[in-house]
């Protein structure tokens, strides 16, 4: 299913934008631009803004580190370790 993200991509970042700001520029134009028309392309380019912008506040980095879970401390899997060997009581 990988390939149907990556047309889902490809549709949003490309076509709907690329529709919308076709609209935007024809109705520039224009004398008296049509409101409707510029509410559609501004539907069109919605999607791939959003996803612009969640990139963005979101970090450069943080999307690759949000899909593993966090390390444990190094501290905290010493102390585990270290009371598990022993047999002291508590």
């Amino acid at each position: 299913m990988k390939w149907l993200s990556i047309l889902w991509q490809l549709v949003r970042d490309v076509m709907l934008t690329g529709y919308g700001m076709w609209v935007i520029w024809s109705q520039v134009q224009r004398p008296d631009p049509n409101g409707a028309l510029l509410a559609v392309a501004l539907v069109c380019i919605a999607p791939a803004a959003r996803s612009a912008v969640t990139t963005v506040l979101s970090g450069a980095g943080s999307s690759s580190e949000s899909s593993h879970p966090p390390a444990e401390p190094p501290s905290a899997s010493l102390h585990a370790s270290s009371s598990e060997g022993t047999d002291e009581p508590g």
